[in-house]
């Protein structure tokens, strides 16, 4: 029998990003675990998937560190999160 709960699935994701360096703007595909679905909900309130990219990216110097989530390429389900997805995204907020 299957456990089925209304958490959300932990995600392993390829993305591609694009940022700017350089007045260029370049494009990657990286990879980022998270629990959100939509790029905007990744840049919105996935703290240490964003973190990661930028410290993949950007040197500690860089005075700019925006980065943009194109498209989502490929998604693999791990397991499910122990917190909803509203408290989630309450917990980014602060």
């Amino acid at each position: 029998m299957t456990c089925r709960s209304n958490k959300p699935l932990i995600k392993y994701m390829h993305v591609r990003v694009a940022f700017k360096k350089n007045k260029k703007v370049h494009e990657r595909d990286m990879w980022i675990v998270t629990v959100f679905d939509n790029p905007a909900d990744i840049v919105r309130y996935s703290k240490q998937a964003i973190e990661k990219m930028q410290d993949a990216l950007f040197t500690k110097k860089a005075k700019n560190k925006e980065l943009i989530v194109r498209k989502i390429l490929e998604v693999v389900e791990l397991t499910h999160s122990n917190l909803t997805i509203d408290e989630h995204k309450r917990q980014y907020k602060t």
